[in-house]
């Protein structure tokens, strides 16, 4: 398995507008306009603010009982996970199953790593094409 970077950090804020705002403002970063939206399947809506060679990804929940409703009922706002960039997502997976891990099937580029497998660490392996 070869880890390229970490592709993006994840945010849960209650206000997707002032979430990105404090860090424009505070920060002088700038969201990228062409990532990110609403995604109903998940129940949020997303922006994404380059640093570097990474993310942040700034995250409101549009629903209580999606995912980041759920965190964000239990833990408030904060970081919600760690994106890291693979080459090949099924080998990355296969790789990790064989240390024993638990990890989630691929989906469309993107498989979970268990809580239980990265120390409390929401971890997200992600194949960008």
């Amino acid at each position: 398995m070869k880890l390229k970077k970490i592709d993006h950090v994840g945010i849960v804020v209650k206000s997707l507008a002032e979430g990105v705002a404090t860090f424009e403002n505070n920060f002088g970063f700038r969201a990228n306009p062409a990532k990110g939206g609403e995604v109903p399947a998940l129940a949020m809506r997303n922006a994404f603010v380059p640093v570097g060679e990474c993310d942040l990804e700034f995250i409101e929940p549009l629903s209580a009982d999606g995912p980041i409703g759920k965190f964000a009922a239990e833990r408030g706002e904060g970081v919600f996970m760690l994106s890291l960039a693979v080459d090949d997502i099924s080998a990355a997976v296969e790789h990790l199953r064989g240390l024993g891990a638990r990890v989630g099937d691929p989906n469309n580029g993107v498989a979970f790593v268990s809580m239980k497998s990265t120390h409390g660490v929401n971890l997200q392996l992600v194949q960008r094409s």
